[in-house]
């Protein structure tokens, strides 16, 4: 997917500059974010956002030069410490990466060792800022949240009780799986003791056997937690089930609902329950309808989330540095901490292990658009799950 492009840019560009009015420090800021494979949808949103917060960046009143030095996060993670090994050389003072979770919790202890801040704008695990220590941070929320949100709707307002956990063997599938069967346990005695699991790599799946398996245990509901490439071929086998007809389908913020839409019809994906953030490229506030607009005439295509965590972390990132007097790495850290940054999603604001809160919404999938999940129809499953029980 653009790969060419990519390669171009690469090519051409592999060093960027900004050249200042005054002619202060160089910083050299790395980035490494996937091209292709399970993660290349997400990563060419984030890489389009930060080209596009560089582009946009006013040197006139900046007392610093900057230089973005790129890098492919690739699905071995040893390639991942030797693309951090190269931008660490190069003398970067800070990264923008990574975007899968096991990627940037392989990258946090070098981070830690070398006081080389690490923000990434997509890695969601709980586990990386669990005594992870003080260079990593992240602008887009742990699963945490998510898990919390959806585990409301799944087991107390629509009364499910026996959800089967589905996911593939990756960090952030693990994860958000983690999370939500902590909630789940408060709140249902009926949960299966299976969590079914299936290769991080969707090639090396054979999805009618992972579904035969869901069909032989008979939930009521499934929570699918993988990446968007996986979600795509699960979604399609589950639904080709007559078996599994009546089962509700939830998964999280991994998936692309226009994307998944053209691969499955508006029909594959209605009903099904997911958790988001809010973003609408469109919304009225002049600095994303200009984020949109400059973003469509590069792209020819809406800007996603990720686009916009991608250009907020570059932006975070610049502030830090002209807000700092010296570039010092105890003093650039010190920075996240003090005033929120202000960016096309708001506020952002880090606590001291390198979090953020936003408060996640539980969407659905209606004639194969994404709409806000309605109380009537959390209540119309629940009526459906009750009357089961009667049964």
């Amino acid at each position: 997917m653009n790969g060419l492009r990519w390669r171009f840019i690469s090519t051409l560009t592999a060093v960027l500059f900004l050249l200042t009015s005054c002619g202060g420090d160089k910083i050299k800021i790395g980035v490494i974010i996937p091209q292709e494979g399970t993660l290349g949808d997400y990563g060419y949103q984030i890489r389009s956002g930060i080209e596009l917060a560089y582009k946009n960046l006013d040197t006139s009143d900046k007392r610093r030069e900057y230089e973005l030095i790129w890098e492919i996060e690739e699905s071995d993670l040893d390639k991942v410490e030797e693309a951090f090994e190269r931008l660490r050389k190069a003398g970067v003072q800070a990264i923008i990466g990574a975007a899968s979770s096991a990627a940037t919790m392989r990258l946090a202890p070098l981070a830690n060792k070398h006081k080389i801040i690490l923000l990434s704008p997509a890695s969601s695990s709980p586990e990386i800022n669990e005594g992870s220590g003080d260079f990593i941070f992240r602008n887009h929320p742990s699963d945490t949240l998510e898990a919390q949100k959806l585990s409301n709707v799944i087991f107390q307002k629509a009364r499910l009780q026996k959800v089967l956990m589905v996911r593939a063997q990756d960090a952030y599938s693990e994860g958000i799986t983690f999370e939500l069967l902590k909630f789940a346990r408060q709140n249902s005695d009926r949960l299966p003791n299976e969590v079914v699991k299936f290769s991080h790599n969707p090639a090396d799946v054979d999805w009618t056997s992972v579904v035969d398996r869901i069909v032989e245990i008979k939930p009521q509901g499934v929570f699918l937690a993988a990446y968007h490439d996986a979600l795509v071929p699960l979604l399609k086998e589950i639904r080709a089930r007559e078996a599994l007809n009546k089962t509700y389908i939830f998964t999280s913020s991994s998936l692309i609902v226009d994307e998944a839409v053209k691969e499955l019809g508006p029909e594959g994906l209605e009903g099904i329950i997911f958790t988001g953030y809010h973003w609408d490229p469109m919304e009225n506030k002049p600095e994303i309808l200009e984020f949109t607009e400059k973003f469509k005439a590069d792209h020819h295509a809406d800007p996603t989330l990720f686009a916009a965590t991608g250009y907020d972390a570059f932006n975070i990132l610049v502030t830090v540095f002209e807000e700092t007097d010296h570039v010092i790495p105890d003093d650039l850290r010190a920075r996240f901490n003090k005033e929120p940054f202000k960016g096309i999603l708001g506020e952002t604001d880090f606590s001291k292990r390198g979090d953020i809160t936003r408060i996640p919404v539980v969407y659905t999938v209606e004639d194969g658009s994404k709409v806000e999940l309605r109380a009537e129809v959390i209540d119309k499953i629940k009526d459906d799950i009750l009357t089961r029980l009667e049964d």
